[in-house]
């Protein structure tokens, strides 16, 4: 039961983002048909981050009090259904108003999926947060590959009700082949530590890095010299190494613990750095294994600091407080690439990834005073 448990979450969370990164690939076409800036291109990675991030603390909470997998499986159903009003979308504003619906519905998975894991699989947490946390870079490695081919051969409205076919059969199947709601817990209090805060911070300031470079990537190869062509599959190819960074973060985790989040961070300033620097197709290589490993350390890292009663919400805080990152990182990249160009405004990216590391240290230095005092008394 907890293979398939883990199995269809992690479907789940693969075309929850496979939804969300289906916009980047299709920027260009979606730029020229709408005559939109980059700035408003962000926008619609951001209409969707802003209610996915302000839903999370009361997703984790409500999956706690009703139970998490009821609560999954109208998630799975809501976002693959409103994605597919996109099909209706003829002008800017439509698309963001239904994007922002997506965010609403697609918000409800994270907090409950993660707590439900880290409830089923306590001595083994990281290792199968790992395999849960591969949905960022299936999702995003997928989307390109699916969106490409039926905006070429169809329209790029069509694109999302194949995602929405795809990704409705997994609730579907989540609803009916695991019996029950696994694991519950015996009470649900909304309550947030002040031990989340820092690491919270640092979500906020790694997932608008994260966001910012996932979102103009595409757009910024093609503006090195590369095809679009090209510059997707290279997408998809950070995504695809990302599987095994999502594996090995998870592995690093349980290894190092903690520490494993300075780890990251400082690798992905470094390679981000030399990505802004270079355009280098090459640097997609380490960075995808460095790129997505941060989503299991720092979910692994933050089920440490709750109890049983209030993990839901706190898996729900920091991810919001992360979210709210994001909706900032796409906007701010599109806005300081419509100032700036392409090349200075990827600088920003290892800058947020330098001062996440910096944030982290903080905490850590912060918890080892802490616990030097307690050693004393």
């Amino acid at each position: 039961m907890r293979k398939k448990l883990l199995a269809l979450l992690s479907l789940g969370w693969i075309f929850n983002y496979a939804h969300r990164m289906a916009i980047p690939p299709l920027i260009p076409t979606i730029q020229a048909e709408l005559g939109i800036s980059n700035a408003e291109a962000g926008l619609l990675m951001t209409a969707l981050l802003l209610p996915y991030a302000i839903v999370q603390v009361p997703a984790g909470y409500i999956g706690d009090r009703i139970g998490r997998k009821r609560l999954l499986v109208l998630s799975i159903i809501g976002y693959s259904l409103s994605s597919a009003l996109i099909i209706f979308a003829r002008n800017y504003w439509g698309l963001l108003a239904i994007r922002a619906l997506y965010g609403v519905f697609s918000g409800l998975y994270y907090a409950p999926a993660t707590a439900l894991i880290s409830e089923v699989y306590r001595e083994r947490k990281g290792s199968a947060l790992g395999v849960f946390m591969v949905g960022p870079p299936v999702g995003s490695g997928i989307a390109p590959l699916i969106v490409i081919p039926v905006a070429m051969n169809l329209e790029w409205r069509y694109a999302f009700l194949v995602l929405s076919a795809m990704s409705l059969t997994v609730g579907i199947a989540l609803a009916f082949a695991v019996k029950g709601e696994v694991a519950r817990p015996p009470g649900a209090t909304f309550s947030i530590p002040r031990n989340v805060f820092l690491l919270s911070t640092a979500n906020f300031i790694a997932l608008a890095a994260f966001f910012g470079l996932l979102t103009f990537l595409v757009s910024f190869l093609v503006n090195a010299g590369v095809s679009l062509e090209t510059a997707s599959l290279l997408f998809s190819l950070l995504s695809v190494i990302g599987i095994a960074g999502s594996l090995l973060g998870g592995g690093l985790y349980d290894r190092i613990g903690g520490r494993s989040v300075g780890v990251v961070f400082g690798l992905n300033a470094l390679l981000t750095l030399i990505l802004a620097l270079t355009a280098s197709p090459w640097v997609i290589i380490p960075l995808g294994l460095t790129f997505y490993s941060v989503g299991a350390i720092v979910t692994a890292y933050a089920s440490e600091k709750a109890t049983g009663e209030n993990l839901g919400s706190v898996m729900g805080f920091v991810n919001m407080v992360g979210f709210f990152g994001a909706t900032v990182g796409p906007y701010l990249v599109g806005l300081l690439i419509d100032r700036f160009g392409y090349e200075k405004a990827f600088l920003s990216i290892p800058a947020m990834y330098l001062l996440a590391w910096a944030v982290v240290k903080l905490e850590e230095g912060m918890e080892g005073r802490k616990e030097r005092r307690l050693s004393r008394t």
